[in-house]
């Protein structure tokens, strides 16, 4: 993300968090005690209904020998997890997209974040530094960020399809309805217009009515990346906030245990929890899917450290809570990585 729609995005959710309400239910959940709460670590799937549930193990690996570095140890299961009906899966509405892009670029990365979603199209990977095109619906800041594109300089105010918008630096904004603000921006490209291709591509923006499943959720305002080279090469990893932590989250396709950790379960799942650094949770969801949960950041300006922290680091009672209040999508809306 380059500075101007960062400042734009950082500015306007600073502004949304003085009007934040208090935190909803997944708190409360968590605050509840361990044998009245529900377990809520649930594997959701995009297709069929209610099986019975599946039989989990952990799997013991031999002692290595002398001489040979000892294997990782694995995770595994016996079945897959028990899969919910579609309408449980959380999901996001896209709403727009754009009908050109520059040649060569295809869809390769997604963006779900409480300020709204964001599509990357790019000619390969998405690594820092390389080209890609950055498409933003502006949701939940909309109302901070129109009035700027309104009274911006007037030599940077434009329309697109006769809706007011604004150039900021070579980034378009614009307003295209009620509560949605678009924009385009194009980063590290070189050997084009930039501003030309920028307005190519917002004047092509047409409604879209598909939504996208959102891999995990812990509480209303995920911050989830899917980016990936092909539906088969793809990675998942975000942040969601609990009692004033922030915690990253990962879906990894392996069964390999962190380094130096030991086995635990949750909810009947096999799990296996580190000391390490400020603490990591590996929870087995399926024979090669597994999620993993670890302290982030904390922000003091939130409120006092919760019980069971100190600085950063986290218990396994503590992450176990969090990977317990955890719904991951076992099959990963990931269809549309290398699409137009």
């Amino acid at each position: 993300m380059n500075d101007t729609t960062e400042t734009l995005i950082t500015d306007a959710l600073h502004h949304r968090a003085e009007r934040t309400p208090p935190p909803g239910p997944v708190l409360a959940a968590l605050h509840r005690p361990r044998r009245a709460r529900k377990p809520m670590l649930v594997a959701l799937t995009a297709a069929g209904t209610v099986a019975a549930a599946a039989a989990l193990v952990v799997a013991t690996v031999p002692g290595s020998t002398v001489g040979q570095a000892p294997p990782a140890q694995q995770l595994s299961t016996t079945a897959e997890p028990t899969p919910v009906p579609v309408a449980d899966v959380p999901t996001r509405a896209l709403d727009y997209r754009p009908a050109v892009m520059l040649d060569g670029y295809a869809e390769r990365g997604r963006v779900i974040g409480p300020w709204g979603t964001s599509r990357l199209y790019a000619p390969g990977a998405t690594d820092p530094g390389s080209p890609l095109v950055r498409f933003g619906v502006l949701t939940s800041i909309a109302g901070d960020v129109g009035p700027k594109v309104e009274n911006a300089p007037v030599g940077d105010r434009t329309t697109v399809g006769g809706a007011p918008a604004a150039w900021f630096g070579d980034n378009l904004y614009w307003n295209v309805a009620p509560g949605r603000v678009l924009s385009i921006g194009l980063e590290n490209v070189t050997g084009v217009d930039v501003r030309a291709e920028v307005r190519r591509i917002a004047d092509s923006v047409t409604a879209d009515t598909a939504s996208m499943r959102i891999p995990f959720s812990l509480n209303e305002y995920p911050y989830v990346e899917v980016t990936g080279s092909s539906a088969t090469d793809w990675a998942i990893a975000g942040t969601s906030d609990v009692d004033n932590v922030r915690y990253a989250v990962e879906l990894l396709r392996t069964a390999e245990a962190p380094a130096n950790s030991t086995p635990t379960t949750v909810d009947g799942k096999p799990a296996h929890y580190s000391a390490d650094g400020f603490g990591l949770l590996a929870v087995q969801l399926a024979p090669n899917l597994q999620v993993r949960v670890k302290p982030s950041e904390y922000d003091p300006g939130k409120g006092p450290v919760p019980p069971g922290l100190e600085t950063e680091h986290a218990s396994v009672e503590v992450l176990t809570a969090v990977a317990a209040a955890l719904a991951v999508d076992i099959n990963p809306d990931v269809a549309w990585i290398g699409t137009r």
